[in-house]
């Protein structure tokens, strides 16, 4: 008889968002992971609260990869070049992982998705505050530059043959010039 897997939440996720990645989010349940951890679905209970928890943790690991992706954009930027690197940033974590970015669109997730989604927040606040905005204006131009760059994704995701990067462009352009301080 062959040893049993050990499990733990971590590998569960590793696994679930893998199959987001590879098959789209609609393409997440129970048996699929467990097929993939080589157990059966009843194993995963002790680690998930079925398909809507690890729904949850799924989402909220990829507004937690997508925070880190935009996060390490903006490093070592300043200005219109910051918001060009958190925009493209924010626009290839949604080419690269489409199946993620569809878990970020679900409202699943409670406490700890209200968290991720504060921190992904804090890093269009902390953008702007460094681009010269006083805190009001900082938490505006974060709220309306999320917004933009989460409707345009939005709006790419459900046309991704499309070509959209002139209008990605005029968008960024647009950011740039409406967000500046006066």
């Amino acid at each position: 008889m062959a040893p049993r897997a050990r499990l733990s939440r971590t590998g569960v996720v590793e696994i679930a968002v893998g199959v987001v990645d590879r098959h789209g989010y609609d393409a997440l349940n129970l048996s699929v992971v467990a097929e993939a951890l080589g157990v059966g679905p009843s194993a995963l209970y002790s680690h998930v609260d079925g398909l809507d928890g690890l729904r949850r943790v799924v989402a909220v690991e990829s507004v937690r990869r997508l925070t880190c992706d935009v996060r390490d954009a903006a490093i070592g930027t300043a200005g219109d070049d910051a918001v060009r690197a958190v925009a493209t940033a924010y626009r290839d974590f949604v080419r690269r992982h489409p199946g993620r970015f569809a878990a970020t669109l679900q409202s699943t997730g409670g406490a700890e998705r209200a968290d991720v989604d504060r921190e992904l927040h804090s890093v269009f606040v902390l953008l702007h505050r460094a681009g010269g905005h006083d805190e009001q204006a900082a938490e505006l131009a974060a709220r309306s530059s999320r917004s933009a760059l989460h409707g345009f994704a939005v709006l790419e995701h459900a046309d991704p043959d499309g070509s959209h990067d002139a209008e990605f462009g005029h968008l960024v352009d647009l950011l740039c010039r409406i967000l500046t301080p006066s």
